[in-house]
């Protein structure tokens, strides 16, 4: 099908036309054209306000309910939901039933590929059952197609496996990433401690459960060697111990889901649990510490954390529902409604676009003439409601259903597919 693809900003630093509005056409899986003269004969016109187009984008941290709770989430649903992101790629954590981390696993997972515009990266288990006790065989599974190892929401207590991880690891350049929280210190928590937990009747988790794990973790890399990568941290504090082991040559990379850039704490006073999650929702101090991270640089990726669950984990007593937020389907929309004045657009798409793919050890794509397609094209300036109708997760814990927003993905090219908005498929 040929696409003409009318004034689009292109944001790709290492394209010939970046920071350029120009015109595109897409046939038989190439970009065959820029700026085309003449009458362009295409079956298929994509033009918006404010249309722009960056490299497809990557997800550093979602869950999927497949295996074992599909009702929640399975390979489909998730792929969906992520292509309406914006994401042609997303690695997904080995928190399944059973957990991911065998051969069997990651080429089972691999295999749906073959039908998704989004393209999943399978992290497997650091540690059998992800249960912080028995190192798995982490060399077979890397050699299956394993793009990284983790407990995923679990976290690696453990630091004698710390260690043997990073050195282990470094037989084939791996990438271990850990989720830093004390469990004993995190035990029956419920949401940040301090001044609104108190008020609530709430049983707190410390910002030391976090930034305790960070520091012995980032003196365990220093001793052992190997790279590292945090995921979903939530502290100022935990943003100056990064960057200060950055400035020392570590190998050290970190993440932020991008709720934790947007909601405080205080949010929790309605004790809507769609608020519960992990790392809890910390303080406007620690908001303004993570955006400054974001512009500096010491965060590295921004993350969708996506982790769905229905209502009978959700709509319950505050205390018994579970952690989670589901939100790969509107990361872009929330960007730009509540972080567009205090991250600008090109640090934005870095950090769910080429940051990633760098530490993924993952090809940089390019937006060029005669290459295969691989990008995002979204507008930020297409007003839509996110809700019931359109929401593709099989599940609805967000906090932001019936929210008015003004950017949207229209479409995603990539692996010689397409996702195209409901906008142009019906027309």
């Amino acid at each position: 099908m040929r696409t003409y693809i009318k004034a689009v900003k292109i944001i790709n630093p290492a394209s010939t036309w970046h920071n350029q509005t120009i015109d595109m056409l897409l046939d038989e899986g190439q970009i065959i054209d820029v700026n085309p003269s003449g009458k362009v004969d295409a079956d298929l016109i994509i033009e918006a306000k404010q249309l722009y187009a960056s490299p497809s984008w990557v997800d550093m941290r979602v869950f999927s309910g497949e295996p074992g709770e599909e009702y929640r989430e399975d390979f489909e649903s998730l792929a969906k939901v992520l292509e309406a992101g914006g994401f042609g790629a997303a690695l997904l954590m080995p928190n399944t039933n059973p957990t991911i981390q065998n051969k069997a696993d990651i080429k089972t997972i691999l295999s749906h590929n073959k039908s998704h515009v989004c393209q999943f990266l399978p992290s497997a288990a650091i540690t059998i059952n992800c249960d912080g006790e028995n190192l798995n065989e982490m060399l077979d599974v890397f050699q299956a197609g394993a793009q990284a190892f983790t407990d995923g929401a679990q976290p690696l207590w453990n630091s004698d496996i710390l260690v043997k991880s990073l050195q282990y690891l470094q037989k084939f350049d791996g990438l271990l990433i850990n989720f830093p929280q004390d469990h004993k210190l995190a035990l029956f928590g419920q949401m940040n401690e301090g001044k609104t937990s108190t008020g609530l009747g709430l049983k707190g988790i410390p910002h030391l459960a976090e930034e305790i794990v960070i520091q012995r973790d980032l003196e365990l890399l220093q001793y052992a060697g190997g790279k590292l990568h945090f995921s979903c941290i939530s502290s100022a504090k935990s943003v100056q111990m990064i960057k200060d082991a950055k400035a020392k040559g570590l190998r050290v990379t970190c993440d932020v889901n991008i709720h934790h850039l947007i909601l405080d704490d205080e949010y929790l006073e309605s004790f809507d649990t769609n608020y519960k999650v992990l790392p809890p929702l910390r303080t406007q101090k620690d908001i303004k510490a993570l955006i400054d991270g974001v512009n500096e640089g010491v965060i590295d990726a921004i993350v969708s954390a996506h982790q769905p669950y229905d209502q009978d984990h959700k709509k319950m007593e505050f205390d018994l529902a579970e952690f989670g937020i589901m939100g790969a389907q509107i990361v872009l929309p929330l960007y730009h409604k509540f972080l567009s004045d205090q991250i600008d657009l090109e640090t934005f798409l870095a950090c769910i676009e080429s940051n990633p793919r760098k530490i993924l050890k993952m090809k940089q794509s390019k937006i060029e003439k005669g290459v295969a397609p691989d990008f995002t094209l979204f507008s930020l300036d297409e007003k839509w409601v996110f809700n019931a109708e359109n929401n593709l997760s099989k599940s609805d814990n967000s906090p932001f259903l019936n929210t008015d927003f003004s950017a949207k993905v229209l479409a995603v090219f990539n692996n010689r597919t397409q996702y195209l908005d409901s906008k142009f498929t019906h027309s």
